[in-house]
């Protein structure tokens, strides 16, 4: 199916996938039917049950439905689970219908009395509720999600309430995720040791999840609209971008107009979060092709003026350019078209059910033909080497594949400038090393600017091309990687520390086994500064002397070693 555009979510109109995990089961019975044809049925049967309320005609369709689901070869561990939530319910039913009503006692339980019609009506509302909840697991326990959203999208449901099953479904997992982790922290703090303690720390990991579900749905809405969630529909898709200059043949190249102009011009920049200035006065200007690496300590502005510079923040003084579009109150819902943001926490980006979905989002919201979107996700896929990722869905991943996932889905879109949040956090080396190999990709191959926030300094000594300093909501520095990590001064006054090779070249130069002229930086300095003493060096003894560039001083048990080795 291919994508086409609309304002929603995409949920069924953007690229219909089918999770890896239903494969196995594809074969037999309901599994290889149509879903449109399964929620017909459903909704047949749940008629009958509901129409005629004879509990003979519920039994035999509760029958029907189970026999469908044994065709199936449905895992009954599955169907028991699927069940256990209304059973509860049912039995609380059936309970208050049996003392609620009737004349004729059967049964007395201390202040309780059952009756038989009441018991005769809660065994009837008991059988209509297993008739719809088998029918229902026909439905959900053999049809992947995102499959049944297109069937209900089909029978014309409203696109509202779609979405929202979508979104519902797509954070129930990292709802149920999060409430284990706290559960296990609760645990190993002693906090379910009894009865009493474990509701008494059930109920509070319960309100945390309430104030972290809140934060996370401003955390969701933001990235809506930084893809393009509630622009006006009459608004001009953006142009195909060029192919020309792609050194790999691909057309995820971003189209750029007023080359000569900075690609982002801050002036003056002010912002106040309640009564406290959080950004004081910046100004800042980014060119077309830089990596521009902010570094700071917490707290320090650094994301506020990210999402200031992409529209989900409007400043409280001072201008803001991206190229030659100016940002402001009136704009902000078109910033998307000018700058991508990678959000620190790709749970709070990616909203849809699975991956080639989310990455279909936002050049849907561009106004795009279905070939385009469907060609842009696919280039973009390779290009962040998530292709084989793409039936996925989204909850199933791993931290650093959906790291890059969400970057996808900001290269899909093409836009010329892009800003990420601590894109190598909570990333193992290997992925950390994997994205940054991609970032440099974007700007070296692709022309994309790169404005990003972090703590981690090597990693800037390694990618940046540019860095500035950030400490109170003001720019403290601003220059090269070598003449910021090198300067020992800022960065203590900023709270942090040099790059791990910077640090270890100075102690040996304090030391007095040599010095010179440049500390480096990144690792390739320090083997070519490495090069040049062993070159310099090679079949002599250094002793005091001066060799090059370098002094070498030698004493102790140093000297002592190296006259061994003579």
């Amino acid at each position: 199916m291919k994508p086409t555009g609309h304002a929603g979510f995409g949920v069924g109109s953007a690229i219909a996938v089918d999770a890896a995990s239903w494969e196995s089961g594809s074969k037999y019975g309901l599994y290889a039917w149509d879903p449109r044809l399964k929620l017909l049925l459903l909704m047949l049967a749940v008629g009958l049950n509901i129409g005629f309320a004879q509990f003979w005609l519920s039994c035999a369709l509760t029958l029907a439905g189970l026999g469908l689901l044994i065709a199936s070869r449905v895992p009954v561990r599955k169907f028991i689970l699927f069940y256990l939530a209304p059973l509860w319910a049912t039995l609380i039913v059936f309970i208050g219908f049996s003392i609620g009503f009737g004349q004729t006692p059967v049964q007395t339980l201390g202040p309780l009395t059952l009756y038989r019609e009441g018991m005769v009506l809660g065994v009837s509302a008991a059988a209509r509720v297993a008739c719809d909840m088998t029918w229902l697991a026909a439905v959900f326990l053999t049809t992947p999600f995102n499959r049944v959203l297109n069937a209900l999208k089909w029978f014309r449901l409203p696109e509202v309430l779609v979405d929202t099953m979508a979104m519902a479904y797509r954070y129930a997992f990292q709802l149920h995720a999060e409430f284990a982790r706290m559960s296990e922290a609760a645990r190993a703090r002693g906090g379910m040791g009894d009865y009493r303690r474990s509701i008494k720390s059930t109920a509070l990991i319960l309100t945390q999840m309430i104030l972290r579900a809140y934060d996370r749905s401003q955390a969701v809405l933001e990235a809506m609209i930084n893809r393009g969630a509630f622009t006006d529909p009459a608004t001009p898709p953006a142009p195909v971008p060029r192919t020309d200059g792609c050194p790999n043949q691909c057309d995820i190249t971003p189209e750029t107009t007023g080359v000569d102009k900075p690609i982002l011009r801050m002036k003056n920049i002010s912002y106040f979060h309640g009564r406290s200035q959080s950004i004081k006065d910046i100004s800042l200007s980014v060119q077309k092709g830089e990596i521009l690496v902010m570094c700071g300590p917490n707290g320090a502005g650094k994301t506020t003026l990210l999402r200031l510079g992409s529209g989900i923040l409007v400043p409280n003084g001072g201008t803001i350019h991206l190229g030659g579009f100016k940002l402001d109150r009136r704009t902000r819902k078109e910033a998307f078209r000018h700058v991508g943001f990678l959000a620190q926490d790709p749970n709070d980006q990616l909203f849809c059910t699975h991956v080639a979905e989310d990455i279909a989002y936002g050049p849907t919201q561009l106004g795009l033909s279905s070939q385009t979107i469907q060609q842009r996700v696919d280039t973009a896929m390779d290009l962040m080497e998530v292709a084989h990722l793409a039936r996925r869905p989204i909850h199933t991943l791993s931290y650093g594949e959906m790291k890059r996932v969400g970057l996808a889905g900001i290269i899909a879109m093409q836009p010329p400038l892009i800003f990420m949040d601590e894109p190598t956090s909570s990333l193992d080396p290997a992925s950390a090393k994997q994205l940054v190999s991609l970032i440099r990709h974007l700007n070296d191959h692709h022309g994309y600017t790169l404005v990003m926030v972090t703590h981690d300094i090597n990693m800037a000594a390694q990618i940046a091309k540019r860095i500035v300093i950030m400490n109170d909501g003001k720019l403290t520095a601003d220059g090269t990687p070598g003449e910021i990590l090198r300067d020992e001064v800022l960065l203590e006054a900023s709270r942090l520390e040099p790059p791990i090779l910077t640090r270890m070249f100075r102690k040996i130069e304090r030391n007095g086994l040599f010095t010179a002229p440049r500390i480096p930086v990144t690792i390739e300095e320090a083997v070519e500064s490495i090069t040049a003493m062993v070159g310099e060096s090679r079949g002599t003894y250094p002793g005091s002397e001066e060799i090059g560039p370098y002094r070498f001083g030698v004493s102790g048990h140093g000297k002592a070693a190296a006259n061994r080795k003579r």
